[in-house]
This record gives structure tokens, C-alpha cells and sequence, in this order.
């Protein structure tokens, strides 16, 4: 009866662990300014390339990042598979790599000319065989450790075709602060026993996860086309607008960008921007934004990898007391939208607003305040507001799991821009 019991409580904890959604985090705070994103096809910025590989392309997926220790550390990375839900699958190392995987970052540089030391890390994934959900997961000196940071990407083998736009919604409840998405699918030759149910849709607004909208079902079937066309009743396709990210120029160390109040020169450089405020209540004003990333570039130097210096910038907004069960937050790409390490504000009477001081390499930055509640759930429209003139991003990823399949695969991805 033992030995039973012991099986069955293994059993349970390997079920557990099999069946956990993998959040995309970084744990070691020393690292910064981590990036993974696909280089090639004549795009090479990893501030505005998405981490969507295409199998069909000789695209790669590159990871950077600094570590902030400024001392050799040996990383490891190892990848992992994932289902819809980003739980890892039961797919074998083997059946998505042709290599062990394990693989140790020996790409880095030392920054030059910087008041802020750090090592700079480069890695080039290597050769993954099938589309779907992947995890890069970085540790230090051992895949036996636990992961240090954990990153997610996608992995497309593109067989169906997306058009796709956006528009006001159409509701009119709705039509001042929300836009809608509108799609069609054509999926050509692709052998699929049942189109109208055994694809997946999901739509991501300005590449959050916290976004993502899913459950689509087609309204209707031409099957001499095999076209598939999705009309929607109950703003199923429906999304909050909110506004145009704010933004700060950091490029420069010595010349004050867009948006920046002071720059104090020493022994580490401090920069303050403009006091900012609430803008739910103010007209749209339309301005160009990077929908929530940001761009590493410096204006003193050549190599912004090694070159570009980090710098402590103070961020504040004037505005009243919020609600003891929420805080305000800083947030955009630089922290994941997740304020828990960096981003948060407290409130500083002197002021009479909310105030934070986050450490960024220079570049330009997207950033938004957000009140987020005690179950993780961030409301940008207090204080950004929403309207539907805003110009967001959006995904389109269509996933299907044949019969003979251990996992779905991610099989149509489309970027439509306003």
C-alpha cells in the first residue's frame, strides 16, 4: 500500500508539473534589456522584429541580452515545447531538434566607454524542425539549475492564408473607444478533415499576452474556394482602443530627447522626464509609437549593443490617491508589463503625484500607467484613456492539431497594423 501511495503522489507531481502554463519571466534582476526576436529578411531591429519564426524562410531567432554583474557568467539555454495553452507538450528533445539541447552562450562582449559596466550576450537559436508554442528557457552554468529567465516564441509552418483589417466597432455602444478585427481564412491545399472547428484562432492586440482573444468560429464555409469566413454578432472580435503609448527619447546622455525634463551628468547618470499626466479625460492626440516596445539605439557611440550606457530615469504622474487594493505602475516591453520588479509608483506628497525611477539602456522607449488590482489584472483606461482612432498592432495566429499529432501546430500568423 506504500509503494502504491509513493507512485501515485510522483505520478501527481509530474502531472502538476506537466500541466502549468510557462510564464514568460525574468527571474536574475542583474539581466537587462532582454530580447528575443527573428533577424533577417531585411528587418534586423530586435525592438520592432516580432518572435514569430517562419520554417519556410532563412530567418533566425536571435536572444540578446546584458548582465549587469559585469563579470563572465556561462549560460545555458535550453528549449522547450509547448501545447496551445503553453503548458510543455510530451514532444522528446529529438522530435523538434536535430542537437542535444543544451547549448552554452559563448558570444559576448564587454561594454566600452560606459558608466554602467555590463556584459553583452548574443545567441543565435538553433535549427528547430516543427512549427508551434516554444520556451527558451536561460540558465546559468547548468541546465540542472533552475532557469534564470523564461522567453516565449513561435515557430510557423505557414500553410493558411489570413486577410485581415480594422475598423471602429461597429456597435454603437462601442464605437468611441473600441476598434474591431475582421478576418477571413483561406487554407488552399492544406489537408484538414473538419475547417470549420479544427482550426484554433487567436488574435493578440500590441503583442501582450494579457490581450489575447480566442474561441473564433467560422460563420461560414465555401468549400470549392476552401475559404472560411468570420462574421461576428456579439463583438467577439471586439477590443479595448486605449491610446497612443507615451514615449521617451534616451538616446542621448548629453542632449535632452522627446519628453525629457533634465539630464544630471555623474558618477552615474540620472534623467528625469517630463511631469506627466492623466489623458483618459484630454482629445486624442494621434503621434507615431513603437505599440509598447521600445528600440535600443545611442546617439554616443557606434555599437549600441556595447556602447549605449544605462541611466536611472525618474518618471512621475500627477494625479490623486487610487485605491488602497490597487497599485500604478510604469509599464510596457522594458518590464513585460509586469511591475512586481521595476515599474511600480508610490505616491510622494511633495509631488502631489505617483513617482518611480527604472534603470534603462539608451534607446527609445513606449510606456504606459496602468492601475493593476491584487489578481494581476492591469486597467490602462483610468489614466491613458480609450479611443477608437488609436493605432494598434495585432496578431492573427491559427493553430491545428492533425489526428496523428502530440500538439498543435501553428500553421497561419498574420500582422496587421493600422
Amino acid at each position: 500500500m506504500k509503494i502504491i501511495f509513493i507512485f501515485l503522489l510522483f505520478k501527481s507531481i509530474i502531472f502538476d508539473a506537466f500541466s502549468q502554463p510557462i510564464n514568460e519571466e525574468v527571474f536574475d534582476t542583474e539581466l537587462k534589456t532582454v530580447q528575443l526576436y527573428t533577424f533577417g529578411n531585411g528587418s534586423n531591429n530586435a525592438g520592432v522584429n516580432t518572435n514569430v519564426l517562419c520554417l519556410a524562410t532563412n530567418d533566425q531567432l536571435v536572444l540578446e541580452f546584458d548582465d549587469l554583474k559585469a563579470s563572465y557568467r556561462q549560460f545555458h539555454v535550453k528549449l522547450q515545447h509547448c501545447n496551445l495553452d503553453w503548458t510543455p507538450s510530451r514532444l522528446r528533445d529529438l522530435e523538434f531538434l536535430n542537437d542535444y539541447n543544451d547549448f552554452i552562450i559563448n558570444d559576448f562582449q564587454v561594454s566600452q566607454n560606459t558608466k554602467i559596466p555590463y556584459y553583452h550576450y548574443g545567441f543565435v537559436l538553433p535549427e528547430i524542425k516543427m512549427a508551434g508554442n516554444f520556451v527558451l528557457f536561460l540558465y546559468e552554468n547548468s541546465i540542472t539549475n533552475n532557469p534564470i529567465a523564461a522567453l516565449r516564441f513561435f515557430v510557423l509552418a505557414p500553410s493558411i492564408g489570413i486577410t485581415a483589417n480594422i475598423q471602429t466597432a461597429q456597435d454603437p455602444a462601442f464605437w468611441r473607444t473600441h476598434e474591431q478585427v475582421n478576418f477571413e481564412m483561406s487554407y488552399g491545399n492544406y489537408d484538414v478533415r473538419d475547417p470549420r472547428n479544427d482550426f484554433q484562432v487567436l488574435i493578440r492586440q500590441n503583442f501582450r499576452d494579457e490581450t489575447i482573444k480566442t474561441g473564433f468560429k467560422a460563420s461560414s464555409l465555401n468549400g470549392s474556394k476552401r475559404t472560411l469566413a468570420y462574421r461576428f454578432f456579439n463583438n467577439e472580435n471586439v477590443f479595448l482602443a486605449g491610446n497612443e503609448f507615451r514615449y521617451a527619447d534616451l538616446r542621448s546622455n548629453f542632449n535632452r530627447g522627446a519628453n525629457i525634463a533634465e539630464i544630471q551628468l555623474g558618477y552615474e547618470d540620472n534623467v528625469w522626464l517630463i511631469p506627466q499626466g492623466s489623458r483618459s479625460n484630454k482629445t486624442y492626440l494621434e503621434s507615431f509609437d513603437l505599440d509598447g516596445r521600445y528600440i535600443i539605439e545611442t546617439l554616443d557611440g557606434d555599437n549600441s549593443s556595447v556602447n549605449a550606457d544605462y541611466m536611472h530615469v525618474n518618471v512621475g504622474i500627477k494625479t490623486l490617491e487610487i485605491p488602497p487594493s490597487k497599485k500604478l505602475c510604469m509599464l510596457g516591453k522594458f518590464n513585460n508589463y509586469d511591475c512586481s520588479v521595476v515599474g511600480r509608483m508610490n505616491f510622494k506628497e511633495d509631488f502631489s503625484g505617483f513617482e518611480t525611477t527604472v534603470t534603462l539602456k539608451q534607446g527609445m522607449y513606449d510606456f504606459a500607467f496602468g492601475l493593476v488590482d491584487i489578481e494581476g489584472n492591469t486597467d490602462f483606461s483610468v489614466l491613458e484613456g480609450d479611443f477608437s482612432n488609436t493605432r494598434n498592432s495585432y496578431e492573427i495566429f491559427v493553430y491545428h492539431r492533425p489526428p496523428t499529432a502530440k500538439s498543435e501546430i501553428l500553421v497561419g500568423y498574420a500582422l496587421i497594423k493600422e
